[in-house]
């Protein structure tokens, strides 16, 4: 089953986690762009992606801050989908051989 939110991001693999939600690689359908999709249950007790996503908003433009590309509710969800600025901590990690040195 193909699962996308705002009718044109494919979720993909979940790429990192926190206590608010979930963050999956997603894809743009449409232009083949890989973007970052962050999900949070509609049930969650205290909600906080819809704040989040007002704050990356009122940062738009500034350095190292994703664009929100699309905010909405999907099913059971809140989604949030932004630019992937790159590489998940967990990739790097496992790029080196999950060592880190100081």
């Amino acid at each position: 089953m193909d699962l996308r939110v705002g009718n044109k991001y494919r979720i993909g693999r979940k790429i990192g986690s926190g206590s608010f939600g979930d963050i999956y690689l997603g894809t743009n359908i449409i232009s083949g762009e890989e973007i970052a999709i962050k999900l949070e249950s509609v049930k969650a007790k205290h909600p906080q992606l819809e704040y989040e996503a007002r704050v990356y908003k009122s940062l738009a433009g500034g350095v190292g801050i994703p664009f929100v590309r699309w905010f909405g509710t999907e099913c059971d969800y809140n989604a949030m989908v932004l630019d992937l600025l790159g590489p998940s901590l967990e990739d790097l990690f496992n790029f080196c051989n999950r060592k880190f040195s100081l």
